[in-house]
């Protein structure tokens, strides 16, 4: 992967943010709260949050370094100083570790547990035919007898 690769990868999120397929304002809120969070337990960095909408980290000489804010369910980054690269890889250390996570605990839903492979491809599994199988015979099945 070459350096020049990257460093368009790395303007395009700051440029175009990444969409979280977050569905209000309020499920916002509480993403930007559970990165605050995690910032604070997680990271060596001091984070604020400004208005319930913005999360400010500073860097390690305690200036503001990256603001952080979601719009219409995309998060932005807006970098202060050029030394950000060690914040922008703990947002995305985050993403990828939390966002299931805290979707599914906002939403309530269990519309992302997967009880078995075979039920999102439409066929059972052998564990599912043999407890099928198992159940036991009903009157109604030998009244052709």
């Amino acid at each position: 992967m070459s350096d020049d690769f990257v460093s368009k990868s790395i303007k395009g999120i700051l440029l175009n943010g990444i969409n979280l397929s977050l569905e209000s304002i309020e499920e916002e809120q509480h993403y930007i709260y559970k990165m605050l969070e995690y910032f604070e337990e997680e990271t060596d960095f001091t984070s604020y949050l400004r208005k319930d909408k913005v999360l400010e980290i500073e860097n390690s000489n305690y200036e503001i370094a990256l603001e952080v804010y979601i719009v219409n369910s995309t998060l932005f980054m807006v970098p202060y100083t050029d030394n950000v690269f060690d914040i922008f890889t703990e947002i995305l250390r985050f993403i990828s570790r939390c966002h299931e996570s805290i979707v599914r605990d906002f939403r309530g839903l269990e519309e992302f547990k997967i009880e078995s492979i075979g039920k999102v491809n439409g066929i059972k599994n052998e564990k599912e035919e043999e407890e099928s199988a198992e159940e036991p015979a009903s009157d109604d099945d030998f009244e052709w007898i």
